[in-house]
């Protein structure tokens, strides 16, 4: 893949920027600096989701960069996420209509079914019904019905692209066997000690393209530090680059997209700061080694991992 190569062309003939920012945990005025920051300095794609809290403040930066003339709409890539608690009939375009009226924003360029598991329809916004046993509520609709709602939003023009986030290899083959509209995106964690290499054949083979969330590995409940390992912080003094840009690049240049998270702007900069060099297929190799199946992200609340559709059960 070419050093500069910024945008992914999408199965629908959309594109995605391959570099984008996440925004989970980032509110207020310090999201709206943030993602004010994040323009000067080239960012174009901005993740968000309904669970995150923070789309008024990122409709709010949005719409003021635009009215500054930084940017224009269509030059931006916005991503959202629908809760599993807005699996209902009905409820994943009310989902995304409530976000677009949160935002200010006339359309989402990409919506996605943030997890594989049907929640209790809930509109409250803890996100997490428990039933009696104090364990989660688990809805009884198939996910095949929910991506149906879900292709509705974008015939009813609220989207540009629809996909889903977290889903194995299965849940993808049933989705993608039943749908009208094919799915262009799975969102889930990736990077060094965690490839996703199977994964990404699989969906690259039904024209489906990753996005990495957690691509430094960071935040989740975890004993690994990806960015103090020596290999490759001896790789990145090479590249005389940081162990985060070449984890980053090392996902860019697999074609994934890459969100990484930051509100600091010296962090924002180095981590865009990717585009100038590659990594050699030797050092690529080297990475993929790193490949030790650790996970940051388990979504192991309150049972979650007993429910039937729970994604890491399978082996991709």
């Amino acid at each position: 893949m070419s050093s500069n190569l910024t945008k992914i062309k999408l199965s629908n003939g959309n594109e995605i920027p391959i570099l984008g920012l996440g925004t989970y945990k980032a509110k207020g005025g310090e999201l709206i600096t943030t993602i004010r920051d994040a323009i000067d300095i080239g960012y174009r794609h901005f993740d968000t989701a309904d669970f995150y809290e923070n789309m008024e403040s990122l409709g709010e930066a949005i719409r003021e960069v635009i009215a500054n003339g930084k940017v224009k709409r269509d030059e931006l890539f916005i991503t959202t996420k629908v809760w599993p608690t807005y699996y209902g009939e009905g409820r994943v375009e009310a989902s995304v209509r409530k976000q677009l009226k949160q935002s200010g924003l006339d359309y989402f360029d990409l919506v996605l079914l943030h997890w594989p598991i049907v929640f209790r329809d809930d509109d409250s916004s803890e996100g997490f019904p428990l039933g009696e046993d104090g364990k989660i509520a688990i809805g009884t609709r198939p996910l095949t019905e929910v991506y149906k709602e879900l292709e509705k939003v974008q015939i009813a023009g609220l989207t540009r692209s629809i996909g889903v986030s977290n889903f194995n290899s299965s849940q993808i083959d049933r989705i993608v066997q039943s749908a009208s509209i094919q799915p262009v995106m799975n969102q889930v964690e990736a990077h060094v000690y965690l490839s996703q290499k199977k994964l990404q054949q699989f969906c690259s083979e039904r024209k489906i393209v990753l996005t990495a969330y957690c691509p430094l590995a960071a935040g989740g409940n975890k004993s690994f530090n990806l960015l103090e390992d020596k290999t490759l912080n001896l790789i990145a003094n090479n590249y005389k680059k940081s162990a985060a840009q070449i984890a980053i690049r090392y996902l860019i240049q697999r074609g994934l997209v890459a969100i990484p998270k930051s509100i600091r702007k010296e962090r924002l900069e180095s981590n865009f700061n990717v585009f100038d060099f590659e990594i050699t297929n030797e050092d690529m190799e080297t990475l993929k080694s790193l490949d030790y199946g650790k996970r940051a992200v388990w979504f192991d609340f309150f049972g979650t991992k007993d429910a039937e559709e729970y994604p890491f059960k399978a082996e991709f």
